[in-house]
């Protein structure tokens, strides 16, 4: 089968057989290699949210479980499957990501979605910090990886770090660049009050 050289665009679906991806993509190469080169054509997010004091780990605990499953985006923003979620477990090396990513909804009803995929390269599960790297593959409308690590500090302070190395692919037309890069903002944002809210909830 000819593996998509970019997203799938999905109208008017629910996403309820993006399972089928994680076989028919299972071999679509890395489009980023981590620590590869890179010059002024990519975009670098960096973001730090408090998530308050813990006092006992309990908060960290909670965080941690939220995290390692992937628990970030809003589901009006983007919708998942994974080889860890139908585990039941947390991400580990190795692990493919389905994402659908809602371009367009009306009324909450998702009209237009992207359909892509990334695979996770890094875990990180130390006494007190948790988190994980995902890189895109070819059937993602960009290039790039995500990283999202929970700290709980020594001064107890609970921090969650989210890190994007991104740029659209070369075949994605340049007269989409401002909307992927506007949803792309917009995606971590909400992404980061999601997290907060569903965790202090």
């Amino acid at each position: 089968m000819k593996l998509l050289t970019t997203a799938k665009l999905n109208w008017f679906d629910d996403g309820c057989c993006d399972v089928k991806y994680l076989d028919i993509w299972n071999s679509a190469p890395r489009s980023y290699q981590p620590g590869q080169p890179i010059d002024h054509s990519w975009q670098m997010d960096s973001y730090e949210l408090p998530l308050g004091v813990d006092e006992d780990g309990r908060l960290f605990k909670k965080a941690s479980d939220k995290l390692m499953r992937y628990q970030f985006y809003p589901h009006d923003v983007m919708s998942h499957v994974s080889d860890f979620g139908l585990w039941n477990r947390w991400v580990q090396a190795g692990d493919r990501i389905v994402q659908r990513i809602h371009l367009f909804s009306l009324f909450g009803k998702p009209i237009l979605d992207a359909v892509t995929m990334t695979e996770v390269t890094q875990v990180i599960l130390e006494p007190r910090r948790y988190g994980f790297t995902y890189v895109t593959v070819d059937t993602h409308v960009e290039q790039g990886e995500w990283s999202a690590c929970l700290e709980w500090r020594k001064d107890n302070a609970l921090i969650l770090t989210v890190k994007a190395t991104s740029r659209p692919r070369p075949e994605e037309p340049t007269r989409n660049y401002s909307f992927m890069r506007r949803l792309q903002q917009a995606a971590h944002q909400r992404g980061l009050e999601y997290f907060k809210q569903i965790l202090l909830a």
